[in-house]
């Protein structure tokens, strides 16, 4: 049996998804961890990545103040080349999977600077 958790062309903030990138295929899967009352630095991705929630909540906010609350259970499709940033509000910690689909050489995601 199988769950469609999302299936979209947009991502969480309402914005189109990019191409895929050209290069040599390279798919990434990550565990974070986000410790109670953590925001996560500000940062864009260039690449496309999706991932659940499987413990906790996080509240994400983009550069131009788009706003959402992800709680446990609920999937995302992340914004591709735009600020944003990730902050657990509670007191416990944030557990997510992120999938991202990259190529060789490219880093995950950029930290503003």
């Amino acid at each position: 049996m199988s769950e469609v958790l999302l299936q979209s062309s947009k991502s969480w903030n309402n914005q189109p998804m990019p191409s895929y990138l050209k290069g040599i295929p390279q798919c990434t899967i990550l565990k974070i961890i986000v410790p109670p009352h953590t925001r996560l630095p500000e940062h864009t991705h260039p690449m496309m990545n999706a991932g659940v929630i499987v413990k906790g909540e996080l509240h994400v906010v983009d550069c131009d103040g788009n706003e959402i609350t992800l709680q446990e259970g609920d999937p995302v499709l992340e914004c591709v080349d735009k600020l944003h940033y990730g902050e657990n509000l509670t007191d416990e910690d944030t557990i997510l999977y992120m999938f991202y689909a990259g190529v060789v050489g490219v880093d995950l995601s950029c930290l503003k600077i």
